[in-house]
């Protein structure tokens, strides 16, 4: 039996769309935000959570940092409020 050969890593890819509530939460938020990958789903957390690691794609949203896992850079393809821990969905609190 043969093991498949993996295909070549792809060079960086393109940004995802950002939608328009996620862009204003991420240019309001407290600190910098990571794009990173739980056993639900990606998350988005603050740097201070889960640090951005040397192969993030980084973007830059309205003047902030947004970091995006090596693993979810190329499955992404809209950032939306779904990627939100819950913690921020209520109001009043920070995660």
């Amino acid at each position: 039996m043969t093991m498949p050969v993996k295909s070549p890593k792809k060079g960086p890819t393109a940004p995802p769309e950002i939608s328009p509530e996620m862009r204003e939460y991420i240019i309001k938020s407290f600190s910098e935000l990571r794009l990173c990958t739980t056993c639900e789903g990606p998350i988005l957390l603050p740097v201070r959570l889960s640090p951005p690691k040397p192969m993030d794609q980084k973007v830059d949203v309205g003047g902030r940092a947004l970091y995006i896992s090596a693993v979810q850079a190329p499955r992404i393809k809209r950032i939306d409020s779904s990627m939100l821990p819950r913690c921020a969905l209520r109001k009043g609190r920070k995660c």
